[in-house]
């Protein structure tokens, strides 16, 4: 009696571990709409230090292997040197990113790369004028990805994103201070499939 027990207990907890395999592969096939929310932090260039980023968006999940968004965010880059004095800077991106998943149960390894535009700003100092002007954006990466169940994943993935360059006219007209918007992100991504 103690042999068909376990022998039922086992075979039942293959079956659903073969059946939980089975529906953890089918989330990754579905066709779905989803809301996206990123924040994270930026970091790796001269002229300034870390930055905060965060990003929302609405994506489509197009099979198992690919899925694109369209985010806008929100990126205050802190101080920027400007002929030795420093000014705030800050954009607003917005990009449309593809992403190629290669799943595996519930992780998949993606790669992805996003086109846009982003303005950018920097606020005025006594030497220069506030200014901002709109740029061509991209930005390129890879990440891992975790589908929770039917409604949620999370990321956490690196990019690298060039938002163009952030200038500002100084007061006396003698030229403008000019900085680049690059940086090295980490990114945790929640995801919400509808």
């Amino acid at each position: 009696m103690k042999k068909l027990l376990l022998s039922t207990i086992v075979a039942l907890t293959l079956v659903g571990t073969v059946s939980a395999g089975h529906a953890e592969e089918n989330w990754w096939d579905m066709k779905d709409a989803y809301s996206v929310m990123q924040a994270g932090v930026g970091f790796g260039h001269k002229d300034y230090k870390e930055s905060g980023v965060f990003n929302l968006g609405l994506g489509y999940h197009m099979n198992r292997h690919f899925r694109g968004d369209i985010t806008v965010g929100a990126r205050a880059f802190g101080k920027v040197k400007t002929e030795g004095e420093e000014a705030d800077s800050w954009s607003i991106p917005a990009l449309a990113n593809l992403y190629m998943n290669i799943p595996w149960q519930n992780l998949g390894l993606y790669a992805m790369g996003g086109l846009g535009m982003s303005y950018n700003k920097v606020d005025g100092t006594s030497l220069t004028k506030s200014d901002g002007k709109m740029n061509f954006a991209w930005t390129l990466g890879a990440g891992i990805d975790y589908r929770l169940n039917r409604c949620w994943s999370l990321d956490l993935g690196y990019r690298y994103v060039d938002l163009g360059e952030a200038s500002a006219d100084f007061k006396d007209g003698s030229g403008k201070a000019k900085t680049d918007m690059r940086s090295h992100d980490i990114l945790l991504s929640a995801r919400y499939y509808f």
